[in-house]
């Protein structure tokens, strides 16, 4: 694009230079033939031929004469005063000089700014057409810059309606539960063991509804890039042993045991951020396990890099919904999520917590074979 418009400059400065010297020369040769006065005189003092038949003034006029082989003088005369006549004569010319030239740059700057719009205009009246080309190269990063941006906006706008209708879905389900269980309460038409069994869906459900509301609430944190997280250095084996024993219980009531192995490493993170990565990752091993099932938590240093491993015997994920998994509210399997009290929530906010501290997530997973979720912490070990 430089070259180009350099270029262009160049032709449009060449143009009105050649134009200004033909101009020029056409004018002022006209004049200077017009302000000669040629004069032709015989022996005897006689005038045989000029050129001007107006009368010379004899102030400040110069005269140059030479004698010719056939006796005849051959005299031209200027006047020195004719320079300011020269000056009023050549107004039409420069005008007419000064117009070519305003023409000439229009044209040649609209044409060029054209050129300059066009990849532009052309990329807001179809951003998700085809690219041309044929346009300065320079000008391609930029293209491909502003459709990356709008793409992920687009993204952002679909994921945000998603994210609405799933959160109005995911509110409304809880909250008919718990409506209706009172309305049967305050009707009287439960009574006795019926009562105590919807007080005890009630609470389920406002339990839920609580939960779904705090992750809700947290996505949001852990969204705005801008906030700097506070770290500290964390024995990261010994909040995954903390996390095992809180979920002890919870694993008893899922038929499901859970391990805790590996050795003392430590990492520089956000303490409440990583110990919601190890509550939400061992819940969800728990809750998507089979009875009788296992959930091992490993911590272990690795070079210059410390990795927990959440490994589960459970259903598995199948692999088109692995890299969706990770989306907000996104459900392999929406029946046994809602019987489990999952809110879709849980891997988004891993992710995010991943992103936030620099470090790297991958599943492996089979269906039937379980799932192994394995963080990479790029730090020294202790």
């Amino acid at each position: 694009m430089k070259r180009k418009i350099n270029l262009s400059m160049v032709v449009l400065t060449f143009l009105a230079i050649i134009t200004t010297m033909v101009f020029m020369t056409i004018a002022f040769n006209d004049m200077y033939m017009e302000a000669l006065y040629v004069t032709v005189i015989d022996s005897e003092g006689n005038v045989i031929e000029q050129n001007r038949m107006d009368v010379l003034r004899t102030d400040n006029t110069f005269y140059y004469a030479m004698c010719m082989e056939n006796g005849n003088t051959l005299r031209v005369a200027r006047e020195a005063d004719s320079t300011f006549r020269y000056i009023k004569a050549i107004i039409p010319s420069m005008l007419l000089i000064a117009v070519v030239l305003f023409v000439i740059s229009f044209v040649t700057a609209h044409l060029l700014t054209r050129k300059l719009i066009s990849p532009i205009k052309e990329l807001t009246e179809n951003m998700d057409g085809i690219y041309r080309s044929d346009y300065y190269d320079e000008f391609e990063p930029f293209i491909l810059k502003i459709r990356e941006q709008h793409a992920d906006l687009l993204k952002n706008s679909k994921m945000r309606q998603e994210f609405t209708a799933n959160v109005t879905h995911e509110l409304k389900t809880p909250l008919t539960s718990i409506s209706g269980y009172a309305e049967l309460i305050e009707t009287g038409l439960a009574s006795g063991d019926d009562t105590v069994r919807f007080a005890k869906g009630i609470h389920k459900s406002a339990n839920r509804l609580l939960t779904l509301i705090n992750d809700i609430i947290r996505l949001p944190e852990l969204d705005n890039e801008e906030d700097e997280i506070v770290t500290e250095s964390i024995n990261l084996y010994q909040l995954a042993s903390t996390c095992v024993e809180m979920l002890e219980l919870n694993a008893e009531k899922h038929n499901v045991s859970i391990f805790m192995q590996g050795e003392n490493c430590t990492i520089s993170g956000n303490r409440m951020m990583i110990e919601e990565l190890l509550y939400n990752l061992c819940d969800n091993a728990i809750r998507y396990n089979n009875e009788n099932g296992t959930v091992v938590v490993d911590v272990h240093p690795s070079e210059e890099q410390v990795v927990l491993t959440v490994e589960d015997t459970g259903i598995g994920i199948a692999q088109k919904h692995q890299e969706r998994i990770f989306e907000r509210f996104y459900r392999v399997d929406k029946s046994r999520s809602k019987s489990t009290g999952g809110t879709g929530l849980g891997l988004a906010i891993v992710k995010h917590i991943v992103e936030k501290h620099h470090a790297k997530l991958e599943v492996i997973s089979e269906m039937g074979q379980g799932t192994t979720m394995k963080v990479i912490f790029e730090c020294k070990k202790s």
